[in-house]
């Protein structure tokens, strides 16, 4: 029976963490995943407490810590660091960056996203005048052996970081203040032959260059619909259009275009629900002929002379039912987002 005690108190159970279940306590909403609409959260000093906590323990601690997490527990983790790395470049801080590094030296290596907000943080932190060597040094002490050895192939490759836009993160400005993009790569995973080996084909890159301020645009149409007070509208992301939505015959899968974002609007009935796409076309595109062939039962369109709307409902299977998605005013909401952030010299429709 003594025996059998002993044997009780030394294996831990995992559930019993007290830092897992705090951090199980802890949830982000989704607005909080918007980096264009960002805001500031309490839920990320109550984060900065627990991963300061398990960081300031020994290997074996931070270990139990990690064999605790769940998918959940991941995903909030992240979203904190990424979160940090945002905050520090809106307030120039290196102090925030180092938050975000040791979330991630408490994830597994697989999730943590090493080519794009890791090495966003380390190239904001250098900007700043930090020493990098450091941060690095203090990740391998803090994280397993495979994130220190995967950190130090992203090391690596900030020598030849010059700028945000290669670390697949597009800055935008909107009157919610600096705000990210993370660009769409759609990388050759097929001919990946191994964990560290590089491509043999070059990844797609989805490029965001608009020249108007599309971002402005896309959360001044977000929060209009979030005014009706019928609406719930989701964070706000790069995506592409697709070609089978425009009768028009285009070359790929997607239409061309200098910058598209995207948010869904639901309601809690269903079929007031919706995807927002925002995109600005390529300067010799005909708007009004691709736009005449996007009207459909499920979809609606504005336009000017280079930007789109374009509402997206998902298709009704329902038995024996042909009737089309009514959009009702929130078409009328695209219209005048468009009219009131029309740049100067732009033709008003």
């Amino acid at each position: 029976m003594w025996e059998e005690w002993i044997g009780a108190k030394v294996s831990v159970d995992p559930n019993e963490n007290a830092w897992v279940a705090r951090l199980a306590a802890v949830e982000y909403r989704d607005v909080d995943e918007d980096f264009v609409r960002f805001h500031d959260d309490p839920v990320d000093e109550s984060l900065k407490s627990i991963v300061a906590s398990v960081v300031a323990t020994d290997d074996s601690q931070r270990d139990r810590f990690r064999r605790a997490l769940g998918p959940d527990s991941i995903e909030t983790l992240r979203l904190y660091a990424q979160r940090r790395i945002l905050q520090s470049q809106r307030r120039s801080s290196m102090n925030l960056v180092e938050d975000a590094m040791d979330a991630f030296a408490l994830v597994p290596a697989s999730d943590v996203p090493w080519d794009t907000w890791l090495k966003a943080g380390l190239f904001i932190a250098r900007s700043l005048g930090r020493d990098i060597d450091s941060i690095g040094e203090h990740f391998g002490e803090v994280s397993t052996v495979q994130s220190a050895e995967r950190f130090d192939v992203a090391f690596e490759a900030m020598s030849r970081i010059e700028s945000l836009a290669q670390c697949f993160i597009a800055e935008v400005t909107t009157n919610y203040g600096t705000g990210f993009i993370e660009t769409i790569v759609h990388r050759d995973t097929q001919s990946i032959g191994s964990f560290f080996s590089a491509p043999r084909q070059a990844d797609d890159i989805v490029t965001y260059e608009p020249t108007t301020n599309l971002a402005q645009l896309a959360a001044s149409l977000a929060d209009a619909l979030d005014a009706t007070e019928s609406l719930h509208t989701g964070a706000i992301a790069q995506d592409q259009l697709a070609g089978m939505s425009f009768s028009q015959q285009v070359s790929g899968a997607f239409l061309e275009t200098t910058g598209c974002l995207s948010f869904y609007a639901g309601a809690s009935d269903d079929d007031k629900s919706f995807k927002v796409f925002v995109a600005e076309l390529p300067e010799d595109t005909d708007v009004e002929s691709l736009a005449s062939g996007a009207e459909g039962d499920d979809q609606a369109v504005c336009f000017d002379d280079r930007r789109l709307i374009l509402y997206l409902a998902p298709p009704n299977f329902d038995d024996g039912v042909d009737t089309s998605f009514d959009f009702g005013d929130y078409l009328n909401v695209a219209r005048q987002s468009l009219r009131a952030s029309t740049p100067v010299g732009w033709h008003n429709r």
